[in-house]
């Protein structure tokens, strides 16, 4: 029997897009996810996100506890994790953000913006998700 372990279905940013528009603005399946801008908005850039897994260890468990985290990538990442999708990843990492929305570790008050974590995303072998490290900061999500 493992850790526990739990997963966002969507992004953050996913919920910021009303839901009469997400049709038009969001492509998203269970590993990938981008969301684009209004139409005539010259001001947003597409995001795009890849699903990770972020592990914390628990002391005295073999087993870590695991967050499936939402991480965004450059549309140049994006496209070459897409394009090796099928390959072995192994040897495959990039840099992205972890916007901060997880039970016991969001900062922010109502009303003010999450935080967010710069991480290391290791790609993986075939068939797995990507590992996320976190940067080192003083984020409680960080330091666990």
């Amino acid at each position: 029997m493992g850790s526990p372990s739990f997963s966002m279905k969507h992004p953050t940013s996913f919920f910021d897009v009303p839901e009469t528009e997400r049709n038009d603005r969001v492509q998203y399946n269970d590993d990938l996810c981008m969301i684009t801008p209004r139409e005539n908005d010259t001001t947003e850039d597409p995001i795009y996100y890849i699903r990770c897994i972020l592990e914390i260890p628990i002391k005295g468990a073999s087993e870590p506890f695991m967050w499936g985290v939402w991480i965004t990538q450059s549309k140049e990442n994006f496209e070459r994790y897409i394009e090796t999708f099928e390959a072995n990843q192994s040897n495959e990492k990039s840099s992205g953000w972890l916007l901060v929305d997880l039970p016991f570790y969001n900062n922010a008050r109502t009303g003010e913006p999450l935080t967010h974590l710069e991480c290391e995303v290791h790609w993986g072998p075939k068939g797995q998700r990507p590992k996320v490290s976190l940067w080192e900061n003083s984020h409680q999500l960080a330091v666990d």
